[in-house]
């Protein structure tokens, strides 16, 4: 184990920044045992949360077709903002957040917000006005808005750029099975018998309770920073906390300041990414939070849609494990490009050619590739940027922008576009076109740069390692995954 002295070592004050060297066969057996002990100890806390996250702010979903509409008595235009204000002071918050990520610690940060926002989750099925409901669905997508960012974030303090693409995708397997268990888990909370509560506010108070009891627990065992922890013997840490400094640099070091928040706004790249992830993301929403109302639409019950969502988000999950198999071994270009073709053609086939069962086969194939590019896309992201500071204020802008959708697509599958949603589906296929438009020209921008810094070397030795550090993905040694 180790001791106390081992916050004392020191790894080399010279470095070579995003160049990590080979490893000897002992040096592979303690990086083996390193990376088990910060697996068991990172991913299992977060993933939870994470499936928390997405059960509190989906179960809107299932609470519109099980009365909440009736029950508040809401107006057409309060039916749409009960799920997008929610997006709108999410994408408000989500960059302060990750700001603020770096002023408080991350055990204090995830479980003051995670507790927040499951408040908010239980208001909800209390509060008896729809506007009242509006603005605590508001507030509960503020609190939420750091835990996303935060969390892509967080990952990087942990593992190298090559390690944490597995951990994210790890992590993302939260989001089907966050539906797996969210859609029958809300069936059944609706067919709850409670006094004086409604069927749609059982789900809000129950769910909410959930989150609330696991946050409060999340403060006493998420781990800080890894040049933090005491769980690794010397020469694991030794080891573990050299290649993080090497590829992405030490989050308990990284700095805030207002020209390195400012500079990711003038690289081009980080606003293909937002393009991306805004398609992406937007064909997730509609099936994570409106496959209840597009399967009703397709001729099943309230409580059968409530159930039959499942099964997207049971395909989403086999299709975010088949990443996987081939993360490090394909190009991440070519898994979301191919992952878009299939969520392309089994969204337009459930939703322009409808048929009772048909149509609920091919939503099932739609939400196949649809989880598994809302991982790729945000892992893809977050492993080119070459710096942690970088990597929280783009993943949090990016995450920003791409949850516009989620302010836009509930508006077009209310009442008034029932029973087809035309205009909602259009857009939604769409944007997964230019999603994939963006994809390929970043995956040819990038082997282009490093054919160019692989021909044409660059020597910055001169620079000191914060300076270096602050080059972050422009550095020459710095390697695009594309």
């Amino acid at each position: 184990m180790q001791t106390s002295s081992k916050n004392d070592i020191e790894v080399q004050e010279k470095v070579l920044l995003n160049v990590l060297e080979e490893l000897t066969e002992e040096q592979e057996e303690l990086l083996k045992s390193s990376l088990r002990k910060r697996d068991w100890r990172i991913l299992p806390i977060t993933m939870l949360l994470y499936i928390c996250a997405l059960m509190d702010r989906s179960n809107i979903g299932s609470a519109l077709v099980n009365g909440l509409v009736d029950g508040l008595k809401l107006s057409p235009v309060q039916e749409g903002n009960v799920t997008s204000m929610f997006y709108v002071f999410y994408i408000l918050f989500e960059t302060p957040s990750n700001i603020l990520l770096k002023r408080f610690s991350p055990h204090l940060w995830f479980a003051f917000i995670g507790s927040s926002w499951s408040i908010c989750c239980i208001l909800l099925g209390i509060v008896k006005r729809g506007s009242i409901f509006v603005i605590i669905r508001s507030i509960m997508g503020a609190f939420e808005a750091g835990f996303t960012p935060g969390m892509i974030g967080y990952l990087g303090y942990w593992y190298t750029r090559k390690e944490v693409g597995t951990r994210m995708t790890i992590f993302f397997t939260a989001l089907p099975i966050a539906g797996v268990i969210g859609a029958p888990l809300a069936g059944l909370f609706a067919s709850i018998k409670i006094p004086g509560l409604l069927p749609f506010q059982n789900i809000f108070i129950l769910e909410g309770a959930i989150t609330l009891a696991i946050c409060i627990a999340s403060f006493f065992i998420i781990l800080d920073y890894p040049d933090k922890a005491t769980f690794f013997t010397p020469e694991e840490y030794e080891l573990t906390v050299t290649r993080i400094r090497v590829d992405q640099g030490m989050a308990s070091k990284s700095k805030i300041s207002l020209k390195r928040t400012l500079a990711p706004f003038k690289d081009w790249k980080m606003w293909v990414f937002c393009l991306i992830f805004l398609g992406y993301v937007n064909v997730y929403i509609v099936i994570g939070i409106f496959s209840p109302t597009l399967i009703k639409s397709f001729g099943y019950t309230s409580i059968q849609a409530t159930y039959l969502a499942i099964i997207p988000n049971a395909t989403g999950l086999v299709g975010v494990i088949l990443v996987l198999r081939f993360l490090n071994k394909v190009k991440y270009s070519y898994m979301i490009l191919a992952y878009s073709l299939i969520t392309i053609f089994g969204y337009s086939v459930a939703v322009f050619y409808r048929n009772r069962i048909s149509s609920l086969v091919f939503l099932g194939i739609a939400g196949f590739g649809t989880m598994a590019n809302v991982s790729l896309s945000l892992t893809w992201m977050s492993v080119n940027q070459g710096g942690i500071y970088k990597g929280l204020i783009v993943s949090a802008f990016v995450i920003s922008v791409g949850n516009i959708a989620g302010v836009a697509s509930p508006r077009t599958f209310t009442k008034n576009f029932a029973p087809n949603y035309i205009l909602g589906n259009i857009l939604c296929v769409g944007l997964i076109v230019l999603s994939s438009v963006c994809v390929a020209i970043l995956s040819i921008f990038f082997i282009r740069t490093n054919h160019k810094r692989d021909t044409k070397p660059v020597d910055v030795s001169h620079l000191s390692e914060e300076e270096q550090r602050d080059m972050n993905d422009f550095h020459p040694n710095f390697r695009y995954i594309p």
